[in-house]
């Protein structure tokens, strides 16, 4: 898992992880969408301040731009006050799309227990849990808390599930997915803002070291899951059954007129609840969550102690596994020097023998392939051969000893190794027909490539870029032929003449003078002869620059006109020009729309507002609840005073 790249732990907070003090974590919900501003920030920064008090470290988590904000501070606490409701909750589904999205989110009961797991925290604080809602069993409206409690190893302690659900659903839901609910000094679990429900709880414990030492072997067992504590709240600040159910009955009823499902339901059902007793619930969801921070900074202190104590166990046996360690490597090192003085001692031993006894073959037999060295000898200086073998005859006087004395022992020379027998020649194959050579066919001459860079004389040099011609044929005689005289009509075009600087001069046509009738009948009767081709002269090809006459070039409009450039050659820009234009150009949209004759007419229609001060008188209707008597306008809230129309 890449966690450095979404989580961000607060420096206090993670110092406290490091050398295993107590941590705390608490959820963000409850700033923006659980009170009003601001009572949210009030109770949030008070809790941080009771879980200090009891020795802990409080760890507010939150999702912000993105990363998971593991500890919160002051201004952050306060910028999710302010903004309350814009703000998502976010639970296990939404927490990939914000990180990727780098969105803000308050986390709920769910992601709250994953962010605090991934940071290292076991001990949890809030309210109330979500659950199973009523009628579940048509809506299956169930809350991702009791999912997230059968999977993540964080115990939560709260004042038990929200008194808006189906209770008994919501335990046999927990029941299944193999979570414990322990009462915390009550055998009965807790209705958020009353201290009994109904129902009976799995287990009751009494101290906070009972519940850190339940929670510490849980883990120690690697059974995966949370561990749900229902602390009831104070009798003081706690509501009666009835009143509770009685207000809950009606919130649901509302719920259902006003087709109000999904997560907006919770946050619906507390507000009008809350506006039905009168703001008595707000002060009790405010005392609980003081009641359950103290309860967890308490359980945290007692399950560091007990794995601070656990790591003092620890630290002994590692101890003692040094020490073995330690012990080992002394013998393991004896054992390498006293294997090392045996080498030693039977290598000495070994080279004694051997000088002792230097030739292993004493028969020159047991190594066929060995050669004594003096017929070695013999064979390179056949003269330092011994008389006796040069001379079978000789005296027995000059035949060696072991020949005189058939007895005695031949002296032999050390063994040599045999020579290296010969590379056997390359095998010719006999039967291989023989093929002749094949006869070289006589090569070209090599032609020499053209030389680019030779000079080429002026006379032969020919231009590759000249446009190609046509030579003219050559002329061919003809007969002379008698030209009659024609009257000849010259047409005399006045040709513009062209200024480069000035635009606006029209181009004026040739007048083509008339030709009399006459001439032209006598054209059409008889056609003139052509006259004798004569060879065109081949004329230089020269360049000439082309420019248009007057009446095809373009004309700019007087608004496309470049403006005056300044010294460097750039364009001057002129803001206040662009302006002007762009609102000459915006008032003549609106005249065209007609936009300023419709303000003036919705600002004569606007109804003139007073402030009234009539009584508000309860409807219990929600969600309009106040009446003005007055001028009969419906408030959510009781607003005094408020605007209305004025009346003549």
């Amino acid at each position: 898992m890449n966690l450095a790249k979404y989580l961000d732990i607060a420096p206090e907070v993670k110092s406290a992880l490091e050398n295993g003090k107590p941590v705390v974590a608490l959820e963000s919900t409850i700033i923006s969408h659980g009170m009003p501003y601001p009572q949210n920030v009030n109770t949030a920064r008070n809790v941080e301040k009771l879980i200090r008090k009891e020795g802990a470290v409080p760890a507010t988590i939150a999702i912000i731009g993105g990363k998971f904000k593991v500890g919160l501070s002051d201004q952050e606490i306060e910028y999710f006050g302010k903004k309350g409701t814009k703000i998502a909750k976010a639970s296990r589904r939404d927490l990939p799309l914000l990180a990727a999205l780098k969105q803000d989110g308050a986390t709920t009961v769910a992601s709250t227990m994953i962010i605090a797991a991934m940071a290292g925290i076991k001990i949890f604080a809030t309210g109330g849990i979500g659950g199973v809602h009523r009628g579940a069993e048509t809506t299956m409206d169930i809350s991702a808390d009791l999912e997230e409690l059968g999977r993540t190893d964080v115990m939560v302690v709260c004042a038990g599930a929200k008194s808006i659900l189906d209770i008994g659903l919501t335990l046999e839901y927990l029941e299944t997915k193999g979570v414990p609910v322990i009462g915390y000094g009550t055998d009965e679990l807790p209705a958020f803002y009353c201290r009994e429900s109904g129902f009976g709880v799995d287990y009751r414990i009494n101290t906070p070291n009972e519940l850190a030492a339940a929670f510490k072997a849980k883990l120690d067992l690697g059974i995966h899951g949370g561990m749900l504590v229902g602390n009831p709240i104070p009798k003081e600040y706690a509501m009666s059954k009835g009143m509770a159910d009685r207000a809950i009955e009606i919130a649901v009823k509302k719920a259902e007129e006003n087709n109000i499902k999904g997560k907006e339901l919770t946050p619906f059902l507390l507000t009008l609840v809350k506006e039905m007793t009168g703001g008595m619930s707000l002060d009790s969801n405010i005392e609980l969550v003081y009641n359950n921070a103290k309860l967890a900074a308490k359980t945290a202190v007692q399950l560091a102690a007990l794995s601070e104590g656990e790591e003092e166990e620890a630290s002994l046996d590692e101890l003692r596994a040094e020490i073995a360690d330690d012990t080992a490597e002394s013998i393991k090192e004896e054992l390498n020097a006293f294997r090392g003085e045996m080498e030693t001692l039977i290598a000495q031993r070994v080279a004694a023998v051997q000088q002792m006894a230097p030739n292993p073959y004493m028969n020159p037999y047991m190594n066929p392939y060995a050669m004594p060295q003096q017929q070695m000898q013999y064979q390179q200086n056949p003269q330092q051969m011994p008389q006796y073998q040069q001379n079978p005859y000789a005296m027995p006087q000059q035949m060696p000893q072991y020949q005189q004395n058939p007895y005695a022992m031949p002296q032999q020379p050390p063994m040599q190794p045999a020579p290296a027998p010969a590379p056997a020649p390359a095998y010719v194959n006999p039967y291989k027909p023989v093929r002749p050579e094949p006869i070289p066919e006589p090569q070209p001459e090599p032609v020499p490539a053209p030389n680019p860079y030779k000079s080429i004389p002026d006379e032969e040099w020919v231009n590759p870029f000249a446009p190609k011609r046509e030579k003219a044929p050559e002329p061919v005689a003809e007969e002379p032929v008698i030209e009659e005289p024609e009257e000849i009509v010259e047409e005399v075009i006045e040709e513009p003449v062209f200024e480069e600087e000035t635009v606006e001069e029209v181009y004026e046509e040739p007048v083509e003078e008339k030709i009399p009738e006459e001439t032209e009948e006598a054209a059409e009767e008889e056609p003139a002869p052509a006259p004798a081709e004569e060879p065109e002269e081949e004329e230089e090809y020269t360049v000439t620059e082309y420019v248009p006459p007057v009446h095809e070039q373009k004309r700019k409009p007087d608004n496309q006109v470049k403006p005056e450039t300044d010294s460097e050659g750039m364009t001057a820009y002129d803001p206040e020009f662009y302006r002007k234009r762009a609102e000459e150009r915006k008032q003549r949209l609106a005249e065209a729309a007609g936009e300023q004759k419709h303000k003036e007419e919705a600002k004569a229609a606007e109804p003139e507002y007073v402030d009234c001060k009539g009584p508000l008188e309860f409807t219990g209707e929600h969600p309009w609840a106040w009446k003005c008597t007055r001028c009969g306008q419906l408030f959510q809230k009781h607003e005094i005073p408020h605007k209305c129309v004025k009346t003549d």
